[in-house]
């Protein structure tokens, strides 16, 4: 099943797998690229978010996410709205059309994970997913201390 016998080398072969899978992509018929929905996942999770907080954040150069937050406001899927404390900031929220759409990701992703944990009975679907969380944690952990 496996090139290697080395735990890392089967998770490496395994993460490879699942990203292949695009699990995490938005749908081919998506109107916004990948990095664009990315974009607006950030700002969901941040509103009031400014281009500074999104470029350290994606790890991208601000340039770079200023010229998709520039065409995303264009387009109608940010607003950027004044900061009346500070008139060089311009925090960006989402509009009605990207919470729309980031609705039907969410409920893209949903399905596409319960096909995924499909082929496990409900109490492997809790310990993979419990020790998932564990692995996830202990490299957070590590990460976070270097």
């Amino acid at each position: 099943m496996y090139s290697s016998t080395t735990p890392e080398s089967q998770m490496e072969a395994l993460l490879r797998r699942l990203a292949s899978l695009r699990l995490m992509r938005p749908p081919q018929d998506c109107e916004l690229s990948p990095p664009m929905v990315g974009i607006l996942f950030w700002v969901l999770q941040s509103p009031g978010c400014g281009v500074l907080d999104l470029a350290e954040g994606l790890k991208v150069t601000p340039p770079t996410v200023s010229v998709g937050v520039m065409r995303l406001v264009k387009d109608g899927w940010l607003e950027s709205r004044r900061d009346p404390e500070d008139r060089r900031a311009k925090p960006l929220y989402l509009t009605e059309k990207s919470e729309t759409l980031l609705e039907q990701l969410r409920m893209y992703q949903r399905e596409a994970f319960k096909i995924f944990l499909s082929g496990l009975i409900p109490a492997e679907q809790e310990m993979f997913i419990s020790l998932f969380d564990k692995a996830l944690s202990a490299i957070e952990e590590a990460l976070d201390g270097s």
